[in-house]
């Protein structure tokens, strides 16, 4: 007889698994079943989530992604339960491997217990809203069938213990399984007057069973390889400016910038040999990534890698590939989202520099190949509409990856995610992903009250047990469905996606080009997205930062260089290459993000380097003992060409003050010293300020505070006819004192 236990509080109900027979293990579950049924007169409160904002976005530690699945009846965190591990994929010879991580979240310690599971081994679900209810504990699914039991120690507060629980594919609970699938799988914690509850999945192959075998269904998976992490090398920056040599000439410096941004087919040396020179780097631990990820991609050749040609350049790596996608993983999107072109052109990123043309270019050049592969526009941190595909395909992306929110349609069944969309540029294939198969394999949870997915593991059963289930609802109807990668997972969530999808008899693992010219689900001119305008602030403000620091650039080509030939045009078109190179870095499909403004950033420091090598040397405090003097200024130029500049000084006294302006010419790397007049009227001291501008007169660069002091001493002719007519003044005062009528009473 099935035994099914429920608690209710205030209209709320937490479900015990149910228990038909003596578990396999004996003396110690029957233990375990006893504490279930006493700790069945306790009040329990719902099951809660802890709400841990990486949880949604990192799939990395499982010990830091952990899922509140119980409070005390004193409302104070109880017992968090956390899958560390769990067999994805259940076949004849396998067992069932359990890892559970039990953390004691309140301020009391926690006795001694006992962790069981249990499934329902004849279960089939009805329904992915089903299985989405049953991840979320809220739904009342017996799982009567129990896997076994582990005793837990007792946990002393605010630490965790993990336990494991390894069941034999003999066990009587995964042999009375007839029939492949997801099923029910209910883990549960009881420790003195508390339980905790969590509900995740057991998928079990039909390795071994007798029921009939239907076709498998088609699963695409790719992964965008490509890293947001760049950074500059200031040395090679610092050469370029200075235009100094440094194991090689500056145009060597500047020569897999010029690439990056517009590349004209020419073959570059080895890496190593200009990686000293090369002004854009990524950094360390991006190398380490990308030859932890050429292991990973190695061992999964079904793996449709779409490679960023640019990332392929720098690291150096040489996987197989499906397909390239735009240079620098550009954010199309956000760029017809902001629909303003020439705010890119003037921040330093042309329509020519993401086409799948120079993508293509770049990615031959790297190789040293002839081969083409195919081009894909992966989907930015906006949404595809029309506009955005209209704007791919004239870049030459016939084919684009789109995230789930591209067909905000609700079907009963999952179905193929091709569509075609037709815009004015010409046919557009778009490749959508599929919505919980997808989230999961980003490492996010599928909502936050599926509380077995926050981690890797849980995740992972979810997962399987979702695909198996949208092949058995229509097992003989063809479809593709598409799951991605995000930029950012790491090698070892990849390698435990794949090794597991690898595995599963249910699907057949096919390649972007198959899933493209499959028939499409659907063909039109427009597309359901959502009605949301995508929020591009943060991109504007870094459109607005390269802007400004290109116009740094350009202001020094147009109005402070002093000529403009053919050695200088070059080094100043290096230089504008350089600064585009990181913009088209900044402006990534990633989002805006620390290591983009890192880019945009180092944009505004080459530029203000740029406007600073053209500086006013500190000079010393001038005495003036005259009416009339000079103070000398000395004007320092450190680029490799003369600059034409205007010296202003201006003193914050009416009585001691300077000439305006002083126009300047001071060679390539050297330096040069204008002269401004002191006129004085008095004896004092004043501050005189001298600054920089340009030849349209707009200051740039530092600042000098030079001291004058006037100590007036008379050195001219009228100076003395002033002091002679003091001296008669004086005689004749005293002769009239001598010489005058004394009064009667004096």
């Amino acid at each position: 007889m099935v035994v099914r236990q429920k608690e209710e509080q205030a209209g709320k109900r937490v479900n015990l698994p149910a228990i038909t027979h003596r578990p396999h293990h004996g003396g110690r579950f029957a233990h375990a079943i006893a504490a279930i049924i006493a700790a069945s007169a306790m009040i329990f409160a719902p099951v809660a989530w802890a709400d841990d904002s990486n949880s949604a976005n990192d799939s990395g530690s499982t010990q830091t992604q952990q899922a509140k699945s119980s409070q005390s009846n004193s409302g104070k965190s109880a017992e968090t339960l956390t899958i560390a591990q769990s067999t994805p994929i259940v076949t004849a010879s396998s067992g069932f491997h359990l890892q559970v991580i039990v953390t004691n979240n309140s301020d009391a310690d926690t006795p001694a217990g006992t962790l069981m599971a249990a499934t329902n081994a004849l279960f089939t679900f009805a329904s992915r809203s089903d299985m989405q209810s049953w991840a979320e504990n809220g739904t009342n699914i017996p799982t009567p069938n129990p896997l076994g039991s582990v005793d837990v120690p007792a946990i002393t507060a605010g630490n965790s213990t993990t336990v494991t629980l390894d069941v034999t594919a003999d066990q009587q609970a995964l042999a009375a399984i007839r029939n492949w699938g997801p099923k029910p799988l209910t883990i549960a914690y009881v420790a003195g007057n508390t339980r905790s509850v969590m509900h995740s999945f057991l998928t079990r192959s039909s390795d071994g069973l007798s029921t009939a075998q239907t076709p498998a269904m088609n699963l695409t998976v790719a992964m965008p390889l490509t890293s947001g992490d760049w950074q500059t090398n200031e040395t090679a920056i610092t050469n370029l400016i200075e235009e100094t040599d440094s194991a090689g000439s500056s145009s060597q410096a500047s020569g897999k910038a010029q690439e990056s941004t517009q590349s004209n087919g020419n073959t570059n040396t080895e890496n190593e040999e200009n990686e000293n020179n090369e002004p854009l780097l990524l950094s360390a631990e991006g190398i380490a990534q990308t030859k932890a990820l050429e292991q990973t991609v190695a061992k999964h050749p079904r793996l449709q890698i779409v490679a960023d040609p640019l990332y392929l350049q720098e690291s150096g790596s040489k996987p197989t590939v499906a397909g390239i996608m735009q240079p620098a993983d550009f954010d199309i999107t956000s760029y017809a989202a902001i629909n303003n072109a020439s705010a890119y052109t003037n921040a330093g990123v042309t329509d020519a520099q993401w086409t799948a043309e120079n993508a293509r270019t770049i990615y031959t050049a790297a190789n040293k190949t002839t081969e083409t592969p195919s081009a894909y526009a992966w989907q930015g941190s906006a949404d595809w509409t029309i506009d955005a595909l209209t704007k791919a395909r004239a870049q030459g992306y016939s084919t684009v990856i789109a995230s789930a929110s591209f067909d905000n349609e609700q079907t009963d069944t999952v179905h193929t995610g091709t569509y075609v969309v037709n815009t004015t540029a010409g046919d557009v294939t778009v490749l959508k992903e599929q919505s919980e198969l997808g989230t999961l394999a980003h490492g996010r949870a599928t909502s936050k009250e599926a509380t077995a997915e926050t981690s890797d593991a849980g995740r992972l059963a979810r997962l399987m047990a979702q695909s198996a289930f949208y092949q058995m609802e229509q097992p003989y109807t063809t479809r593709n469905l598409l799951v991605t990668f995000t930029r950012a997972n790491s090698s070892a969530w990849i390698d435990q996606v794949m090794s597991a999808l690898e595995q599963a008899s249910w699907l057949n693992l096919t390649d972007l080009s198959t899933m493209a010219n499959t028939d499409p689900y659907h063909v039109s001119d427009s597309v359901n997205q959502s009605a949301d305008t995508p929020d591009t602030s943060a991109t504007q403000t870094m459109l607005n930062q390269l802007t400004a620091s290109r116009q740094g650039v350009l202001r020094l080509a147009n109005s402070i260089l002093k000529d403009h030939g053919t050695e200088s045009k070059q080094w100043l078109a290096n230089l504008l290459t350089v600064h585009d190179g990181m913009a088209l870095r900044a402006l990534t499909g990633a989002g805006p993000s620390d290591s983009h403004q890192r880019m945009a950033q180092a944009a505004q420091s080459m530029s203000d380097t740029l406007l600073g090598s053209v500086s006013i040397t500190p000079s010393e405090p001038v005495s003036v003992f005259s009416e009339s003097a000079k103070m000398p200024i000395t004007v320092s130029n450190k680029l490799p060409y003369a600059v034409s500049v205007k010296v202003n000084s201006i003193t914050n006294s009416m009585q001691i003050v300077t000439s305006r302006t002083n126009d300047v010419v001071i060679p390539a790397h050297s330096e040069a010293q204008v002269a401004f007049t002191i006129r004085v009227s008095t004896s004092g001291s004043a501050i005189a300020h001298v600054s920089l501008a340009d030849r349209q007169s707009v200051a740039f660069g530092n600042t000098q505070d030079t001291t004058i002091t006037s100590v007036l001493r008379i050195s001219d002719a009228s100076g003395f006819i002033i002091i002679g007519f003091a001296v008669l003044l004086g005689l004749v005062g005293l002769w009239r004192q001598f010489n005058r009528k004394k009064d009667p009473d004096e």
